[in-house]
């Protein structure tokens, strides 16, 4: 019989041990110790390391497809609702720093043999994001020549080099990590203006 409590205090301690240390220096030891619960219980829930880190990354993404997914911009003009995406975005990073610095990993850092398992689910979260800009993109006046697939890149591009930019402050937990979201929201607004008004005078 499955005890849901234990369950979730090892997913939760397993949160926490693969954000601060990632997928290969994560210790089964720590986080028995941290849920409160013997080593033999992690591999009865989850079967391995391996398992458990797949349930978190996939906690993690389910959290944020929960948070996405009835945000609506129908109100706002488009650079005005992409600062909201963003805004929303960090908000919740800030409230879920783990959940940050699990993602993060499992983009750049997962091993190879777990790199296949967590594909899909990295790109549904990718194409959720690009999903929402596209509906923006619609019902903007755009020139002719000028397609919608082609705005959703630029922009999705922008958001990804700046992301990458800042990643490695952003993944140490720095103290001052509101004054880096506020530099990222700045630069954001500035590129994304370049984008919409043309670097020609």
């Amino acid at each position: 019989m499955i005890d849901e409590t234990k369950k979730d205090k090892i997913l939760w301690a397993g949160l926490k041990e693969f954000s601060e240390h990632g997928f290969d220096k994560a210790s089964t030891d720590r986080i028995s110790k941290d849920a409160g619960v013997s080593k033999g219980l992690i591999f009865h829930y989850y079967g391995s390391k391996e398992n458990l880190y797949l349930f978190a990354v996939n906690k993690c993404i389910d959290d944020i497809f929960e948070e996405f997914n009835n945000v609506k911009f129908d109100d706002l003009e488009f650079i005005d609702a992409l600062i909201k995406i963003m805004e929303l975005k960090y908000s919740f990073f800030l409230k879920n720093p783990m959940h940050y610095k699990i993602l993060i990993n499992s983009f750049y850092n997962t091993p190879k043999k777990m790199l296949k398992k967590l594909e899909h689910r990295n790109s549904e979260l990718r194409q959720m994001g690009i999903n929402i800009i596209v509906d923006m993109i619609k019902d903007l006046p755009l020139k002719e020549d000028v397609l919608v697939s082609d705005i959703a890149v630029l922009v999705s591009s922008i958001a990804n080099a700046i992301e990458n930019k800042y990643l490695s402050y952003l993944a140490s937990g720095a103290e001052n990590i509101e004054k880096i979201y506020k530099d990222i929201k700045n630069e954001y607004i500035r590129l994304i203006n370049i984008v919409m008004h043309g670097i020609i005078v």
